[in-house]
């Protein structure tokens, strides 16, 4: 075929191949001429460099249509301003296909552009989740896919995902949000730098010393990991994976971790790329000075998720129904915990976050994430072990309000074990009974542990990955997590996507949230307390039929007694579930104290009211 070149169309950045035309866009910051260079894909071999053109530019954008090459066999950098470098739109990477490459060191770890070259048919069957039904459940693609009994083929990539889905399906999770799945460098290195043939200095990169293995850092945002998605057809593999997300009924998150120095408008393209590329539902942001109002508004991601962890003021308050703004921080963790673990905690302060909603936007809550100790370990550990990371333990975050319950880290003592179980399902019933989305850090819902490392971002190992134990209590917590998502979804109120006002403005006979304690109708929680009756007046949530609910935080030592108020109608009190209890053990009959309600120490009992 004859070789051609042409200007191009300027619509967008990267290189795009249609026709076996292949499209190269891209800026500039001065005026030397740039080239095209193109490579054998195999051996990395140069083959050919295609001088653009000065008039094939708008400003200091170029755009240039090459044809006459067999594009299947080649990947390509640019050369600008100087420098050879990588394509920043590529929407695939040569050179990282397998992960952890050591022999990658004899190539100063260079890679490539590659070329995205096969259409996609999208069969899916798409739908919209409301922020009111969405069950969070973040993982890392790697790390949940080691182990677990999944086949050699299906380990470390899409199809251990793909594999998973069923699992995740039954257990209720609706929103699978991924950390980084575009392509990064995992391997740790240094380099120095040395003297040439011509005496020019080069720089030489030196063996392995590490892993990034939650994959934040510098990395070529528009393309998916070559190493999860199967190397040379990795675009087409990440859309497989996502139509079966989709196919499953669920929705799929990103997390993207933009590094400063990053454009606005890049960070913008990148987040619209993959929304139209890979029909992707949401994004987790990270990264400080990011172009949030500008995100937030975005036309194109007007009904994309958009997860922050500290959203101006103005932009939350300009945001209506349904949400797409979400709060994800911190926050809810430590006062919970702090209570848990008798650490001078708030029932005032825990009961704020509890029902933090917004009006136009909404909030995360969780016990655990990536960035810390696993839900296990948060009551395993009084302190972090983070010396297999080589930092002298002086990485991860000191402020964990953790405790070991009696015995540093793992233990056979089975008095210890219950209580770790007990604690653990305290704080997933806060979760699930909490009115913002719940979310579960992949593994929390069956125990797993990470020896105690609260940062394990270089663990590619068992302390990384995610480890379901058979024994038979972890077995139990998954069914009460699964119980949980099940009670949450029946009882909308719980739910609420509106801020509760706690007065009856529906004038129904009950508030739509209100307090109690030792007696009823408390107007106020003093910080001496460490216990808190919360009623939720289903008549407010979006089926007035369903049952009223009743969850009774207690953490205190002993035994403490909640007033029940009276129901609306003929309503009686029944029993559902303490979280000091193995199993989700709902009561068929009244109860019959229908005054008051006992509830064990560090533990919280869920009540239903509905006519007998």
């Amino acid at each position: 075929m004859k070789k051609q070149i042409t200007i191009g169309h300027f619509t967008r950045f990267g290189a795009i191949i249609k026709d076996n035309i292949a499209e190269f866009t891209f800026e500039t910051k001065t005026d030397q001429r740039a080239f095209i260079l193109l490579y054998d894909r195999h051996s990395k071999k140069q083959t050919a460099r295609i001088a653009v053109p000065e008039d094939y530019s708008i400003g200091r954008v170029y755009s240039i249509r090459i044809s006459g090459y067999s594009w299947e066999r080649l990947c390509y950098l640019l050369e600008k301003d100087g420098d050879i470098c990588m394509d920043e739109y590529a929407c695939s990477v040569v050179g990282r296909e397998t992960w952890m490459d050591e022999s990658r060191s004899k190539s100063n770890y260079r890679v490539y552009g590659g070329f995205c070259l096969g259409e996609y048919t999208w069969k899916e069957t798409r739908k919209a989740i409301l922020p009111q039904d969405m069950v969070l459940y973040k993982l890392h693609l790697r790390g949940i896919t080691m182990q677990n009994g999944l086949g050699t083929g299906k380990r470390g990539n899409y199809k251990g995902i793909i594999q998973k889905l069923p699992q995740w399906k039954e257990l209720g999770i609706t929103s699978l949000e991924f950390l980084p799945i575009y392509d990064f460098e995992e391997i740790k290195y240094q380099f120095h730098y040395k003297l040439d043939e011509n005496r020019k200095t080069m720089m030489v990169a030196e063996d392995p010393i590490g892993t990034n293995f939650w994959g934040y850092g510098k990395a070529d945002y528009f393309a998916p990991k070559a190493s999860y998605f199967g190397a040379r057809d990795a675009d087409i593999h990440m859309k497989q994976m996502v139509e079966a997300i989709h196919n499953a009924g669920m929705e799929i998150i990103m997390e993207m971790s933009f590094v400063p120095g990053i454009k606005e408008d890049r960070i913008i393209n990148c987040l619209r790329y993959w929304v139209m590329e890979y029909h992707i539902d949401g994004f987790h942001l990270l990264g400080m000075g990011l172009p949030v109002e500008q995100i937030a508004e975005d036309a194109f991601l007007g009904k994309t998720k958009i997860f922050y962890d500290n959203f101006p003021e103005e932009v939350l308050m300009s945001q209506s129904q349904p949400a797409h703004l979400f709060v994800t921080n911190d926050e809810f963790i430590y006062p919970l915990r702090k209570l848990q673990n008798h650490l001078d905690g708030s029932i005032a302060e825990l009961s704020n976050y509890l029902r933090r909603q917004g009006n136009g936007y909404s909030f995360v809550n969780y016990a655990a994430s990536n960035t810390g100790f696993t839900l296990w370990d948060a009551y395993s550990y009084g302190e972090k072990h983070n010396d297999g990371n080589g930092e002298d333990n002086c990485d991860g975050s000191n402020y964990n309000c953790s405790h070991n319950y009696g015995c540093e880290g793992q233990t056979a003592n089975r008095i210890i074990n219950r209580n770790r179980m007990t604690a653990v399902r305290t704080a997933l019933c806060a979760v699930f009974t909490a009115q913002g989305v719940p979310m579960i850090m992949a593994g929390d819902e069956a125990g797993n542990t990470q020896s105690g490392n609260n940062n394990p971002y270089c663990q590619d190992n068992e302390v990384g990955w995610v480890t379901y134990s058979r024994r038979k209590l972890p077995k139990e917590l998954a069914k009460y997590v699964a119980n949980l998502i099940k009670f949450r979804r029946e009882h909308s109120i719980l739910s609420n996507p509106l801020p509760m006002k706690m007065n009856d403005y529906k004038h129904t006979g009950m508030p739509d949230l209100s307090y109690h304690g030792r007696q009823p109708w408390i107007m106020g929680i003093g910080e001496e307390k460490k216990a808190l009756g919360i009623l939720y007046n289903s008549a407010y949530g979006r089926d007035p039929e369903e049952e009223d609910v009743m969850v009774c935080f207690n953490f205190y030592y002993g035994e403490e007694s909640f007033a029940l108020p009276r129901l609306r109608q003929n309503r009686k009190w029944y029993f559902v579930t303490n979280s000091g209890l193995n199993e989700w053990m709902p009561d068929e009959e009244p109860m019959q104290d229908q005054g008051y309600c006992a509830v064990p120490g560090g533990t919280i009992t869920i009540l239903i009211g509905k006519e007998p």
